[in-house]
């Protein structure tokens, strides 16, 4: 009887040993057949955040293992909490003027710096233009509310009185000025809310509320055309893939997002 159940032990042992192979062997395919999850954290100006958004959609559709995180904000005040707290993969801010400081501050990689579209400032108002503005000058009438960009914090705003100072208007459009805005989304809003008569805001926010925005063109002496470049993080844990997301934002399927929400993807003739 004990050679029984020798042979029984033995079997039961070959049968423990084969099932522990045959786990293992199926665990290591089950590691190769998923790929590692990547998640890259991008530093977005709110001049861009319609597109931004739907692109971000679109590239993770494409890359099911790569999430895109996307903090949205004034350029300066997003240029400031990466400095500060050494984050982020990618940084798009809405002006070429803020990746510059970045490039001197060393937060991004100089050589990833790409242009994904472009922005031309204009005067935005209410639908229907209740108001008749038709130029900076009537935005210093009595009577107009105005809502600007913060200087300092948002490109826009820099933008807006390098507009205003050339025009000459500065101190009479500021005198009407009701409130400052953070971001170029809640200046955009401004507008669109009905809080204001007219603000200084780029072209393609006519475009985030076609029924509730008209723009007025802004001459072209006085442009300040800026452009929305992207670039890696000088800390970023995912430069690689960080690079990757930049050059779908500046392909042609990329620009085609940009363009359909509003954006000018070739430079502006102005």
């Amino acid at each position: 009887m004990r050679w029984m159940w020798r042979v029984l032990s033995l079997c039961v042992g070959v049968a423990v040993a084969f099932s522990a192979v045959v786990a293992a062997e199926a665990a290591a395919k089950a590691g190769k057949a998923a790929p590692k999850r990547i998640r890259l954290i991008a530093f977005v100006g709110s001049a861009s955040k319609p597109p931004a958004l739907e692109a971000k959609a679109v590239y993770e559709k494409k890359h099911p293992s790569v999430t895109v995180d996307m903090s949205f904000g004034g350029s300066g005040t997003l240029l400031t909490q990466i400095r500060l707290e050494k984050i982020g993969d990618i940084y798009m801010p809405g002006s070429d003027d803020y990746m510059d400081k970045a490039e001197q501050q060393k937060v991004v990689k100089p050589r990833t710096r790409r242009i994904v579209a472009y922005l031309v400032p204009a005067i935005c108002v209410q639908h229907g233009n209740p108001k008749h503005i038709q130029s900076l000058a009537d935005m210093a009438r009595p009577g107009v509310t105005v809502g600007l960009a913060q200087a300092g914090a948002v490109c826009l705003g820099d933008v807006g009185d390098e507009i205003l100072r050339a025009a000459g208007l500065e101190q009479q459009v500021k005198k009407n000025c009701i409130t400052y805005a953070r971001s170029c989304e809640q200046t955009q809003q401004l507008v669109q809310l009905k809080e204001v008569d007219a603000i200084i805001g780029w072209d393609a926010f006519k475009a985030w509320a076609p029924k509730e925005i008209d723009i007025v063109p802004i001459p072209p002496k006085l442009l300040r055309v800026r452009n929305v470049p992207a670039a890696v993080v000088a800390y970023a844990k995912q430069p690689k893939a960080a690079a990757d997301f930049i050059a779908f934002l500046t392909s042609k399927e990329g620009k085609a997002i940009f363009a359909k929400h509003g954006y000018s993807v070739k430079p502006p003739k102005v």
